[in-house]
């Protein structure tokens, strides 16, 4: 099965319409976010989270996903800022296994990894935003 037949999911679609998590993974993707327009080679990238580039083929910049445990994997969008749009970082969920973890522990592992890809930021990048060093 291609990634175009499986079921992308949010959290909001997981733990329902009143998510106390999904606000929380937005807002903190947001706050790292622009970190990620400094990584050059995204298969590195990839390959340093445990992950895996995939094609959407929807004008993401690049995809990856990560299998976080059997049947339950987390996919990363990115879009570049251009002229028109600031960048975005999206994530989506995936499985079949996916609704048998909660929310607040999708969150967690969410931004762990996303944690995970500033610190390769951090370490591949001569003068890293600061948000890395925090990480």
């Amino acid at each position: 099965m291609s990634l175009r037949d499986k079921k992308l999911i949010s959290l909001k679609e997981i733990e329902g319409p009143i998510s106390p998590h999904d606000g929380f993974v937005k807002h903190e993707i947001d706050k790292r976010k622009e970190a990620l327009g400094y990584v050059d080679d995204v298969s590195r990238l990839a390959e340093y989270i445990g992950g895996e580039i995939v094609s959407l083929g929807l004008g993401e910049d690049w995809a990856m996903k990560k299998e976080i445990f059997p049947g339950i994997e987390i996919l990363f969008i990115y879009n570049r800022a251009d002229e028109e749009f600031p960048s975005s970082l999206r994530a989506l969920y995936s499985g079949q296994r996916i609704k048998s973890i909660r929310g607040e522990d999708l969150a967690e592992l969410t931004i762990a990894c996303v944690n995970h890809m500033l610190r390769y930021v951090k370490e591949t990048v001569k003068d890293p935003p600061e948000i890395c060093t925090r990480v």
